[in-house]
């Protein structure tokens, strides 16, 4: 019980050190924005419903697009910065895959990103992507060290799959109602399972890279 009170008390100094509700940045595409979805159902809406109801005052900021690739992103990075962003949730690379684009433009892009936020001393949470099992083992794998090779060199903390949870490892979804209609972006129901996955990771993130530094 001691050490429950211990955590709530750091927790309780750490956000009212910051004095205000954390904003927290989703920079990704359209598995984030809610692609179909109405608003209160989109990951970055449900992502902060979540994160408040554990005891973290945040402000999820939207600023994902669909169809967005790294390329981009990175042509509208001072919109981000604009936005005063206390940490960045990147999640992109999956458009970029779904054009073929060449990975080291991706991974360039990628750096390119988290270099901008990090000179500005903004944390970033690298979220990664699977390759679906119709591309070549050698494209998957790369892919995977790609994200793996960014958190490494940049020490981020990383989420290796967006999506984790809603496919089976034989490469089909867990259930048809986790989906929309192309199979491919997420339902409400979907949604719900990412954020579930994802939350204890934000957490780590918000007490290790953000609170931390205030």
């Amino acid at each position: 019980m001691k050490k429950i009170l211990v955590l709530f008390a750091v927790l309780v100094f750490s956000f009212s050190a910051l004095a205000r509700p954390v904003k927290l940045m989703v920079y990704g595409d359209s598995l984030s924005v809610g692609h179909h979805l109405a608003a209160e159902d989109s990951f970055w809406a449900k992502l902060e419903v979540a994160l408040k109801k554990d005891g973290y005052d945040v402000k999820v900021l939207n600023y994902s697009k669909s169809g967005e690739t790294t390329t981009g992103a990175l042509h509208k990075v001072r919109g981000a910065l604009q936005q005063d962003p206390d940490a960045i949730i990147l999640q992109l690379g999956s458009n970029d895959m779904f054009q073929k684009f060449p990975l080291k433009r991706t991974t360039d892009n990628l750096q390119k990103l988290i270099t901008t936020f990090h000179e500005v001393g903004i944390p970033v949470l690298l979220v990664g992507m699977e390759v679906p099992l119709t591309e070549t083992p050698e494209y998957r794998a790369g892919t995977r060290q790609m994200y793996a090779d960014l958190a490494l060199e940049n020490e981020l903390l990383l989420y290796p799959f967006f999506m984790d949870g809603l496919w089976k490892e034989d490469g089909t979804p867990i259930g048809e109602e986790y989906f929309l209609s192309d199979k491919m972006h997420p339902s409400a129901k979907g949604v719900d399972v990412m954020v579930k996955r994802i939350v204890p990771v934000v957490k780590q993130f918000l007490q290790e890279d953000v609170l931390s530094e205030n």
